[in-house]
């Protein structure tokens, strides 16, 4: 059975004392009235009270949303006289406006007029909401529901679902149910509910292991569509799919379904109504005990990858579901109606091999259309630098990298607090004459939809950043930024597409030496001038994956 708790605002206290509040003890009333109904302090004009036995139910199969029907009311003070009987067990409820008071009491539990100084206070708290559901016996088109010892009794609906709008809370209640033609007992469930809480319950018995799928609102999401993958499954036909998934079935009327589960491994279950889904990764062993689930608003995702420049799109997909889509040219997409507030495994396949390109993981919120820029750490020297060299300006005699290669120049930085990049260089006596950490991407990249670059650095000369389509010497295409001058302190670098303005060329607009190389990046250089040494670490690309 689930319990699910709505928004809950502050609840009045609530409790049961035998004493009264000052202003009250040994006032007017006290010697024909034995009891004091108050709501947060003040007194309850005119408050319905009833006294009930403990195992009370209604005579006849009458509606009846009250939770009890007044046997005397309270005065204008909030003050009441009840008579409790010599022997046994009573409820005790009195109800005002949406707050209400119940307890179960002997006569020795409550004063009596004539012989005390002051009537017994209750005090009345804000009332709950049930919602529930009950097997509805074959045959019968509802079934009649309860709370022992008060007056209120309503009827399922043909699927077994009610409603108990106002229940007393703060105090352990009994739910009975009948069958439709108020003759047979069908059992008996505690309920407690505190003040203001909706709660919404499952008192169905089992159902050889059928699960019921539930709707925003909690009822049944009827007909919902059901699917089963493994969670590493990636689509078979590389065609457009914009369902979460091909269904391979579907609940019934009632939103029950049940499956044959399998016996090892894990699984993608998925459940799609109206816009509305349940996505969730399960092991095999965990599978057998989902007996309810609440579907929840559906959202969306656009975001882009970064595209090799040979390719016209890739393809977008989901682990463990059926959808699949295409990027643009330029890698944007969309991914409509994924499942939220679970996180998702995307996969990218290549558009001429349908080979597996890039991943990214991500979760997103329901009833929205997110807009995720992707973030990838091209570099952090935490782990592997293979890729990654170092090079100088070899036709400048006199220049020499001192670190051997960039394996050899990682190491700990204590104000980091991460392993960093330390390399230590001689540059030849000339203006022209370079140093260079960086890595050559296997294939030609479009980088004309990355926001930005970003990198720390420290050091005693001057860094750029270049990005280049270096093929031959006669054919080398780069776009860099101007020289920034370091310091003993780290310096946080950020670098976007506008501020890449050195080219190859003498003279060259901004646009002119981005447009050039944007579209067929291949190098990732970053260089040194002057100094003798410079740290370089967590180069990161915004707006980019691959």
């Amino acid at each position: 059975m689930k319990k699910l708790l709505l928004l809950i605002p502050v609840a009045l206290a609530a409790w049961f004392c035998s004493s009264a509040p000052e202003g009250f003890t040994g006032g007017p009333g006290s010697e024909t009235t034995n009891g004091l109904a108050l709501v947060d302090g003040r007194p309850a004009p005119y408050a319905s009270v009833a006294l009930r036995k403990v195992d009370f139910r209604a005579e006849k199969a009458v509606e009846e949303n009250a939770i009890v029907v007044a046997d005397t009311y309270a005065d204008g003070d909030g003050l009441f006289n009840i008579k409790i009987p010599n022997d046994g067990k009573y409820r005790l409820t009195v109800v005002h406006d949406g707050v209400a008071f119940t307890k179960v009491v002997t006569r020795d539990d409550f004063s009596e007029p004539g012989w005390a100084n002051a009537p017994d206070t209750v005090r009345l708290v804000a009332t709950g909401l049930l919602a529930g559901i009950v097997d509805v016996p074959e045959g019968s088109s509802s079934v009649w529901v309860g709370v022992l010892g008060t007056d209120v009794l309503v009827k399922t609906d043909s699927n077994g679902w009610f409603a108990l709008p106002a229940v007393p809370a703060n105090d352990s209640l009994q739910l009975y149910f009948v069958d439709e033609k108020y003759k047979k007992n069908l059992g008996e469930e505690d309920l407690y509910v505190n003040p203001l809480e909706s709660v919404q319950k499952d008192y169905r018995t089992s159902d050889d292991g059928k699960i019921v799928v539930l709707q925003k609102d909690g009822t049944p999401a009827a007909y919902a569509a059901v699917a089963l993958r493994p969670a590493a499954m990636m689509a078979e036909n590389y065609v457009v799919q914009n369902k979460m998934v091909d269904s391979e079935i579907r609940a019934d009327e009632q939103g029950k379904f049940t499956m044959n589960w399998p016996a090892r491994g894990n699984y993608r279950l998925t459940v799609v109504s109206d816009g509305s889904a349940f996505s969730k990764v399960f092991t095999a062993k965990e599978l057998p005990d989902l007996d309810t689930i609440k579907l929840s608003a559906t959202a969306s995702i656009s975001s882009k990858v970064t595209l090799r420049s040979s390719a016209e799109y890739a393809w977008v997909g989901i682990y463990g579901l059926d959808v699949l889509v295409k990027t643009n040219n330029v890698g944007a997409y969309v991914l409509p109606n994924v499942p939220a507030g679970d996180t998702l495994s995307l996969y990218f396949l290549t558009a001429d091999s349908n080979q597996l390109y890039t991943e990214w993981k991500t979760v997103v919120e329901p009833k929205s259309t997110q807009f995720l820029s992707p973030v990838m750490v091209l570099q952090d020297f935490e782990g592997e630098s293979a890729g990654w060299y170092l090079n100088i300006d070899s036709l400048k005699k006199g220049t020499e990298f001192k670190t051997a290669n960039v394996k050899a120049g990682i190491e700990k930085d204590s104000t980091r607090g991460s392993k960093v990049f330390h390399g230590k260089y001689k540059l030849a006596n000339d203006d022209y004459a370079w140093a260079l950490i960086g890595t050559s991407f296997d294939h030609y990249m479009n980088f004309a939809a990355i926001d930005s670059i970003v990198f720390y650095a420290k050091g005693n000369g001057s860094i750029k950043l270049s990005l280049e389509n270096w093929v031959s010497p006669s054919v080398n295409l780069k776009a860099a930024t101007d020289w920034y001058s370091l310091s003993s302190k780290w310096k946080r670098i950020s670098v976007n597409p506008a501020e890449l303005c050195v080219g190859s060329a003498n003279e060259e607009t901004c646009f002119t030496t981005w447009n050039a190389v944007k579209g067929g990046v291949k190098q990732f250089h970053i260089f040194v001038e002057g100094g003798s040494e410079f740290y370089v670490d967590d180069v990161t690309l915004y707006g980019a994956l691959f």
